[in-house]
């Protein structure tokens, strides 16, 4: 893959926001889960991590099983993802289990992840920039040995700045 960099992102809990509609109406898991919302300013970033940094080189991967998956891809064309993040459809790829996404990310040369399990960054060996997003202390205590290799962020403002800046 050469030294192009990659930008490797989660789905749920880093761009659709399952914080903020756990437990509603508009929860993902639900009938409604077309309304479920994105992670604040998760859009409008990405479009600008793709215009300013990572270009074509941008990829959305996801830890779920058949019928999440499904419910996935019909939220990112109801929210046009892809037209207002330029995000190509076919930068879309799913695995099964959290430690799928290691394979993934080694075969496309992702250099940069943002995820919200710090299990996953955990298996994520060969991405050097790891970004664990808004994450939950009881899992960062589960798997405090991989900390040190992560960099926390508290939302899509901080990775921009991180980023771009």
């Amino acid at each position: 893959m050469g030294n192009k960099e990659v930008l490797g992102i989660d789905l749920g809990g880093v761009i659709i926001d399952k914080e903020r509609n756990d437990d509603t109406d508009t929860s993902f898991l639900g009938t409604n889960f077309l309304r479920t919302t994105a992670v604040p300013n998760a859009i409008e970033v990405i479009s600008r991590l793709v215009a300013k940094r990572f270009g074509e080189n941008v990829y959305i991967i996801s830890k779920c099983g058949a019928a999440v998956q499904e419910k996935s891809g019909l939220w990112l064309a109801h929210h046009d993802v892809f037209g207002r993040t330029g995000i190509s459809p076919e930068h879309v790829r799913f695995c099964r289990q959290r430690d799928g996404k290691a394979p993934i990310c080694r075969e496309l040369g992702v250099t940069h992840f943002v995820d919200d399990r710090l299990e996953v960054l955990s298996h994520l060996t060969t991405v050097p920039n790891r970004y664990l997003f808004r994450h939950s202390t009881r899992e960062a205590e589960k798997f405090r040995d991989h900390l040190a290799a992560v960099t926390c962020v508290e939302g899509w403002a901080q990775i921009e700045r991180v980023l771009i800046s």
